[in-house]
């Protein structure tokens, strides 16, 4: 019925806890004759306690009652006057928020580039497991490891300069563009790593 040993004592330990029976936490309490202390909860002072609010003295709240009441209020606005205010604006300006955000452009940024480190180490690795490279303008660079991690580099920082310049007229293209990178190389770091696998 259980798993491990372990989930049938962890089980007993609740139900001695739910049902009232003796855990070791509290066999202190019922072994000694003597009364466990009541302890009382209500609160020292008659100001009302609210949770994250600090309390403020009665006294405090009379000093401040008093010069209230000297200052003369303001007459209220003209209903016509209230009714000219213009409401508040709701609406996210565009590129703001939602898709064109820029937090969201710059963490698809952050990914491309973990995307080309994943892109490198895997080409790597299929290339020690006996593949050869698809791409024939890459086919000399892969051979070497420091030549492929610095074109990798460089073709990171180059789409993030490029995709940052297009974000100033257009975020939503620049997202756009970058989601679309990402899924590109996430296929083929899996076809890549594939490739190692099999090659094997």
């Amino acid at each position: 019925m259980f798993a491990t040993p372990r989930h049938a004592l962890s089980l007993a330990l609740a139900g001695a806890v739910v049902l009232g029976g003796v855990t070791p936490a509290f066999a202190s309490d019922q072994i000694s004759e003597k009364a466990v202390p009541q302890v009382s909860f209500m609160l020292a002072s008659s100001v009302p306690f609210v949770p994250g609010v600090p309390a403020i003295p009665p006294a405090l709240l009379s000093a401040v009652g008093t010069e209230a009441d000297a200052v003369e209020p303001a007459s209220p606005a003209p209903l016509a006057e209230a009714a000219q205010v213009r409401p508040v604006q709701m609406s996210i300006p565009r590129g703001e928020g939602g898709f064109g955000s820029a937090s969201l452009r710059r963490g698809m940024i952050v990914s491309f580039a973990a995307l080309q480190v994943f892109d490198a180490v895997s080409t790597r690795k299929a290339l020690s497991a006996g593949a050869r490279e698809a791409n024939p303008a890459m086919a000399g660079i892969a051979k070497n490891s420091a030549a492929l991690f610095a074109v990798k580099a460089g073709s990171a920082a180059a789409t993030a300069y490029f995709v940052e310049r297009l974000a100033k007229s257009h975020p939503r293209r620049a997202t756009i563009v970058m989601v679309a990178l990402n899924a590109a190389y996430a296929a083929v770091v899996a076809h890549n790593y594939n490739v190692a696998r099999n090659a094997r």
